[in-house]
């Protein structure tokens, strides 16, 4: 019986161990490590299958001249200002928001139950707390600033589509002349 019953406890105990070691897995594969946000992966995971709910904000941002701060100041300073945004990206939208970094400098934020007017101002307080506290490496700070594009879920939009209006806005802040937020308007029914 003791050799059963400790068998059995041993098999118990590798089942928990690869149990926790394949969450750790999935975790690292659906995280950015260097933000701790979730990737591009995770974030077309979480809501790439049917329709967003109405109402749902995306939140495009882009760090302006970032390739400028990776030649002129290093990767260092340029790893440090991607991590200094996320942060403050953090810092910024509700507890059950979803952000994410999906490409180098580019960020998305999702927020659910939210007015075009209210995600536009919660756009604005991460574009101005970003300008005007810059990231710190060392003693030395690095300025940056941040472009936003800001969609809202209208019905039977996909993701995607809220997605893309949202990029579509970002590059309008961009051709408007950077540091700023636009919001795309409401797609036209037909």
């Amino acid at each position: 019986m003791a050799i059963i019953g400790l068998t059995g406890l041993g098999a118990l105990g590798l089942t928990l161990n690869q149990s926790r070691v394949t969450r750790r897995h999935r975790d690292e594969a659906q995280t950015d490590a260097m933000t701790g946000l979730l990737n591009r992966r995770a974030l077309f995971d979480r809501f790439s299958l049917g329709e967003l709910p109405e109402q749902t904000a995306v939140l495009m941002f882009d760090i302006d001249h970032f390739k400028q701060i990776n030649d002129q100041q290093g990767h260092g300073a340029g790893d440090a200002v991607i991590q200094h945004f996320g942060n403050i990206m953090q810092r910024g939208v509700r507890k059950n928001d979803v952000i994410a970094r999906i490409g180098g400098e580019e960020f998305c934020a999702v927020l659910p139950k939210m007015s075009i007017e209210e995600a536009r101002a919660i756009a604005e307080r991460i574009r101005e707390d970003f300008d005007q506290h810059p990231a710190r490496l060392l003693a030395e700070s690095f300025p940056a600033t941040v472009s936003a594009g800001v969609a809202i879920a209208m019905a039977g939009e996909t993701f995607s589509v809220v997605l893309n209006r949202a990029d579509t806005a970002l590059y309008k802040a961009k051709r408007q002349g950077r540091n700023r937020v636009a919001g795309s308007p409401a797609r036209s029914v037909a």
